[in-house]
């Protein structure tokens, strides 16, 4: 299962979410029967070690049946995943499949929707798409299908958030129903991160074009209001003069009311054309393994079963799918959320990690726990205030324990963080340690920087229960070194609002789902980057950023990032803290759950090995 902890993660916009090029991505052929399987594995694609449904999966057959039951902070928000905001990104991928998946390193090589994808030259990427597939609405993935996504995407008028990903992108062409030839401005080696993230999470023509036509019907209808406005205007113009003058209002009159004519007419078209459609943002369109049954914003969504899953028939089992649908219920209390799943109301759980103890010591709940791919980490405002002088930032590193943030905040649910990405990530620099906790060394520092009495820094932190606690204990642990926190407790929004104007000295930061190691470098340390607003402009960092966006050779590629994080280490960018061990809980009637290979395959297992009821019900 994908795991996460929503109340602390949600905080932590972007779910950004991408991952690297790899060349290792396996080739697959098109679905044609249901009796065998349709993938074909080579010596030089061969089968990766989490291919498996066998006993060395799960002892028990699967069966089918019932509605999964799970629970969400929060209402997913819009459907449409590249309009914001979206609250669920686990619900979000029931409903919609992406081209690529990562693998157990957070690398985008497990090719899905699309077939597979090949570096023709740095700029030229050509991709083969599945065949056989189809959205929930009947209509076909094809090469015109996800162009037309494509192309919809980066149309400014259509205000999506992911617009800017997809700016490298000079042409798409279509070169034959299910080929996709892509070209880039400059060498682009983040595509394949970018294609496992929110762009390549495929919707169905259909949908875009019926949202595309209710756009305009809207905007048309303005304009035949306007008009008939105008004619009146010049009716009643005309029948007060004389002369010229009124048969140059009556003229005028009639040009409006012919316009207001027209253009109600074509509104009347596209009004019927979209005849019961439903938007994108309320209604999901996917080719996903589940699809919207109904959707209560605030309370619940309730996702049925896709009949037509393609990928079940292309490995020889058609049943897949096997639960009947998803129930998600919208309970913002994690003490609720935990009460619910200990009376059985509840299918499973993503653990907060003061929940814990509790969950281990329920006979009637199994637990599974993994290494998330998040950071937790402080974000300093290296350009002005206190935490410009490096010798602050480093002082207020050192004043931080990890260990006892980790096991009095966490549970022990954590890693000691060195940098930004977690230790089973490719990029992730090995020969990075934490920084020590020294409270000794943080006062010389201080002193050294001309704060030997200690100093006052202000900052922002999130206002949920666990968010709190953290806050309240790095507050406690500077005040032991001479540093008073004036943190604020915020919400989201609010919280925004002062990283955009740069109104703190060390607020909460680091990243949620750590994939394409360019996005979280890029959204934190460069200057167009949509977290940094000025804060940070480490010019050497910079320019290794941006050669790591063009570097299309893996092990170069690995380097750089190294390199990346070395410099930001040692110029104390921000104070990472800890990567998190995140837990799901489920109730033991719950089967199909497999950690080793999991953490094999992580997404590509995820995505192609449903769970089930032990019984086929509740």
């Amino acid at each position: 299962m994908k795991t996460g902890k929503r109340d602390v993660w949600k905080r932590v916009i972007l779910v950004v979410m991408a991952a690297v090029l790899v060349l290792t991505a396996f080739t697959v052929m098109a679905a044609t029967k249901e009796d065998k399987s349709a993938w074909v594995w080579t010596k030089e694609h061969p089968k990766p070690p989490w291919w498996t449904w066998g006993k060395d999966y799960e002892p028990l057959k699967p069966v089918r049946g019932g509605y999964y039951r799970t629970a969400a902070s929060q209402y997913i928000g819009l459907m449409n995943p590249n309009h914001w905001p979206v609250n669920d990104w686990v619900a979000m991928t029931q409903m919609y499949e992406m081209l690529i998946y990562n693998d157990g390193n957070f690398r985008a090589s497990t090719s899905w929707l699309a077939s597979s994808f090949e570096f023709t030259t740095p700029t030229t990427v050509i991709m083969k798409l599945r065949q056989g597939v189809t959205f929930h609405d009947g209509a076909k993935f094809n090469a015109a299908a996800l162009k037309y996504q494509m192309d919809w995407i980066r149309d400014k008028k259509n205000g999506a958030w992911s617009r800017a990903w997809l700016l490298p992108v000079e042409s798409i062409e279509v070169v034959d129903e299910y080929t996709v030839k892509w070209t880039f401005k400059k060498p682009w080696a983040a595509f394949p991160g970018i294609m496992a993230n929110v762009p390549g999470y495929c919707i169905s023509p259909k949908a875009l074009k019926a949202e595309d036509d209710m756009y305009e019907a809207k905007r048309l209808a303005g304009e035949a209001a306007q008009a008939k406005k105008d004619a009146a205007e010049a009716k009643a113009k005309a029948a007060a003069a004389s002369g010229d003058e009124a048969k140059k209002a009556t003229a005028e009159a009639n040009e409006a009311a012919d316009r207001a004519g027209k253009l109600e007419a074509q509104v009347k078209e596209l009004e019927d054309r979209v005849k019961g459609a439903v938007p994108l943002d309320s209604r999901a369109v996917g080719t996903g393994v589940n699809m919207v049954e109904d959707a209560n914003p605030g309370n619940y969504l309730k996702l049925k079963r896709n009949p037509s899953w393609w990928f079940g028939r292309s490995i020889g089992r058609p049943e897949m799918p096997y639960f009947d649908g998803w129930l998600i219920t919208v309970i913002p209390d994690p003490s609720v959320r935990l009460a619910n799943i200990r009376a059985g109301k509840l299918d499973s759980l993503d653990v907060d990690p003061a929940q814990f103890s509790m969950i281990k010591a329920d006979p009637s709940l199994k637990y599974f726990k993994v290494e998330g791919n998040h950071v937790a980490a402080m974000r300093f405002n290296t350009v002005n205030g206190p935490c410009k002088d490096i010798r602050v930032r480093n002082a207020i590193s050192h004043a931080i324990d990890r260990k006892a943030l980790i096991a009095g905040t966490q549970q022990g649910l954590g890693i000691e963080a060195s940098c930004m990405y977690n230790s089973g990530h490719w990029c992730h620099n090995p020969n990075l340690k934490p920084v020590k906790y020294d409270p000794e060394l943080a006062k010389k520092l201080l002193a050294q920087a001309g704060y030997p009495n200690g100093l006052t820094i202000k900052g922002y932190y999130g206002n949920t229960t666990s968010e709190l606690s953290v806050a309240e204990a790095v507050k406690a642990m500077l005040k032991k070194v001479g540093v008073q926190w004036d943190v604020e407790f915020m919400d989201p929004v609010a919280g925004s609002d002062k990283m955009k104007n740069l109104e703190y000295d060390m607020a909460g930061g680091g990243w949620a789902w750590i994939w394409d190691p360019d996005l979280m470098a890029t959204g934190l340390y460069m200057p167009e980057g949509g977290f940094n607003y000025g804060r940070s402009d480490n010019k050497k960092a910079q320019e290794l950023i941006t050669a790591g966006r063009s570097e299309v050779d893996l092990a170069k590629r690995q380097k750089i990032y190294w390199e990346v994080e070395k410099i930001l280490y040692d110029n104390y960018e921000d104070a990472w803290l800890w990567w998190p061990l995140s837990v799901t809980a489920f109730r033991k009637n719950v089967m199909g759950w497999n950690t080793e290979l999991y953490l094999k395959g992580r997404e590509g297992f995820w995505f192609s090995h449903p769970m089930w009821f032990k019984d086929g019900h509740q």
